[in-house]
This record gives structure tokens, sequence and C-alpha cells, in this order.
């Protein structure tokens, strides 16, 4: 370990610092949660807008955070502090967030969201990014700190499920709150610098380099179809549970729950599992995994059914997401990390997000949930048949 990381440990490596990662993670997790479990219902409860409308909707943000996510990443790795850039967006997105609630008129919230995506999404990069270096440079377990957001996520999306039932709108309120506290969290962190801040530009020869690793494309792809079903399952369950199904609303918090229990044992032994098995074991897993969640998806129609799978199959796009988040934190330049972090966001979750969006609101309009599932289901198998053959290595820093 150099001499830089060796000061940056004992300086920070202290419980008055880590503290601080677990609340933050916690709460912008918890932030995420509002969005993506509770905005779908207000668009079909409050809005009553159909499929298409509400894919349209759910489509639009994920597009615009394209091009936030590289311009946050570059932001980030060019600034004194990255923390900065994090607070910055938490406080603008809760003021729009808020503003969601002023209007019910169609193209009122297609401009809403299209700024507030702007904002919210680069959430999950930039405190992913900010946590694991901070953990690598402190010599902390990044596990821990992660399973704050899982549990933050699965916990409020249940506890609001019921609070919801009475008045759906409580979510503005709670979202302000929780961003509030977010933003003391991020304050109190240690400053994670931007090590590109000297450049005057971040050069096409970063980018270059980065999409030379076959690893990255491979992970890329395989990160960009469980995004693309997981955005098809969270955009359409809901109603599909609820409306079609008639199940209570608080089921549905129970299903988010459980989807993130199974989280928990892999942030718990995240270290364990990187160094037990082969990237390729774990993806390869993963995928065959998600293969079983969407065939079971098409099949079930109970909701005893519907917990089960969610309990045994609802945590592998996640397991995905943070293997590529590992292995790009080990294997990108430090001047250009938090940029590669968006990178991944950008193109394998939000062009999947607004695909999952587009594409799945009118499948689930002409058929029904149960095909869409289906199709998710195929995507996943033609996946893990490229998976198999494609080369993808250990960060070769390890």
């Amino acid at each position: 370990m150099n001499t830089e990381n060796n000061i940056y440990m004992l300086k920070y490596n202290s419980v008055r610092f880590v503290i601080p990662f677990f609340a933050a993670n916690g709460f912008i997790y918890g932030l995420n949660a509002l969005y993506y479990s509770f905005i779908p219902l207000y668009l079909e409860q409050v809005c009553n807008f159909d499929e298409f409308q509400r894919g349209i909707i759910l489509s639009i943000g994920p597009l615009v955070a394209i091009p936030a996510l590289i311009f946050f990443g570059v932001m980030s790795d060019k600034a004194k502090y990255k923390n900065n850039v994090l607070v910055s967006i938490l406080i603008v997105s809760a003021i729009l967030f808020y503003a969601i609630s002023f209007s019910m008129s169609f193209s009122y919230l297609v401009v809403i969201f299209a700024f507030m995506m702007f904002f919210l999404s680069p959430y999950g990069s930039l405190i992913d990014a900010i946590s694991l270096e901070y953990t690598m440079s402190a010599r902390i377990r990044y596990g821990p700190i992660r399973i704050m957001g899982s549990i933050a996520f699965g916990v409020l999306s249940l506890t609001l499920t019921f609070l919801t039932q009475f008045n759906i709108n409580i979510i503005f309120a709670s979202f302000v709150i929780m961003a509030a506290v977010s933003v003391f969290s991020v304050k109190m962190m240690p400053p994670i610098k931007g090590h590109a801040r000297e450049n005057k530009k971040i050069s096409a020869k970063s980018f270059k380099e980065f999409f030379s690793d076959k690893t990255i494309i491979a992970v890329f792809i395989i990160l960009f179809a469980g995004q693309f079903s997981f955005g098809a399952y969270n955009n359409f369950m809901p109603n599909f549970m609820i409306s079609e199904l008639n199940m209570p609303q608080w089921i549905w918090g129970l299903n988010v729950l459980f989807t993130i229990v199974g989280e928990l044992v892999f942030f718990t032994k995240f270290d364990f599992f990187m160094k037990k098995f082969t990237m390729k074991q774990i993806l390869l897993f993963a995928i065959f995994s998600q293969v079983l969640r969407y065939l079971s998806f098409c099949l079930i129609s109970n909701s005893i059914g519907i917990l089960i799978t969610s309990l045994f199959t609802g945590s592998f796009c996640t397991v995905i997401n943070y293997v590529a988040a590992y292995y790009i934190n080990l294997t990108a330049k430090k001047e250009f990390r938090t940029s590669a972090q968006t990178l991944l966001y950008a193109i394998s979750f939000y062009i999947a997000r607004f695909l999952s969006g587009f594409a799945g609101g009118i499948i689930a309009n002409k058929t029904n949930f149960s095909f869409l599932m289906l199709c998710c289901a195929v995507l996943n198998i033609l996946v893990f048949i490229y998976a198999k053959f494609a080369e993808i290595k250990r960060p070769s820093t390890e």
C-alpha cells in the first residue's frame, strides 16, 4: 500500500468516519426506493395513466440519465471532492421530486421527470464509487456498509406501503426529509478527492482503454439484460399484483423486502465470494437465477409463490451490478474511476431501463404482464449462452 493510502487509513479508519457511510448508503438507497417502488403506483392510482403512458414517463427519465451520468462522473473526477457533487444533486433532485406533486398533467410530468432524473440518476454510481474508494483506502470491508442500502430499500418500501394505502402523497415529504438527512451524512463523510482535478479534460484515450477490456464488454452486456428485465418487472409488477391479481398493496411492499433479503447474504460475504469463486462463476449463477425468476413470474399468480420467488432470486440483478462495480474499481485508472462507474450505470442500467419502460409498456399493453416476463426469461437465456463462452477474467490487481 502506498504512503498516501497509509496516511488515509490512519486518519479516517475510525468509527467516527465509518458511521456516516452507513447512514448515507441507507438513506440514499432509501430515496431510490421511494422512486422505484412508489412512483409507478402514483402514476397508476393518482394520475390514472394506462400502461403506455406510464411506460413513456418511466422511460423518459432513464433516457435523460444517460448524458447526466457521464456528465456527473466526469465532474466528480475533476472536482476537489466527490462528496460535494453528491450533495449538490441530492438537494436539486429533492426539490424536483417534490414538484411532481404539483400537477397530474401528462406533459408536465414528462418534463419534470426528465429534469429530476438528470439529478437523481447519479445517486447509485456516486455513492458506490465514493464508498468503494473509501473502504479500499481505509482498509474497511465494503459489504457491511453497502448492506445498509439494501436494508433501507426493503424496510422503507414495506413501511411506506402501509402508509401510502391512506395517502400515497406522503412519498413527496418523505423524500425531502430523507434527502436532507442524506446531505448531512455525506457532509460528515471523509472527503474523497477527484483525482483528475489537475487535468483540463479526461482524454479519449481513457475511454478507449476502458472499452478495450473484453471483460468490461461482457459485464456490460450481462448487466444490460439484467437491468432490462428488472426494469420491466419493477415498472409493471405493482399494477399486475394490485389491479389484476387483486392483492392488497402491502403485499407489494413485502415483496420488495423479500427481494432485498438475498442481498444481505451477498454483501455480508462479499469479500469471501469474490475470492472463493471466479467472476464468471458468480455471473453465470446470477443469470441462471434470473431465468428461473422470470419464468416463475410467467406461471405464478398467488402471493405466496411470488414472495418465495422474490426471496430466492430477487437479489441477483444487484449481484451482477456490484461484481461489475468491484471490477471497475480495481482496474480503472484512478483519475477515470468515477467516470467509469457512471458509464456502467449509463450504458447498462439506464439505457436498459429506458427500453424496458418504453418497450415493456408496449408489450404489456398489447399482450399481458406474463408474456412480458417470458420475454425477459428468453433474453436472459440468450445472455447465459453468451456469458458461457465470453472472456471474463478476474481483476489483474487481485
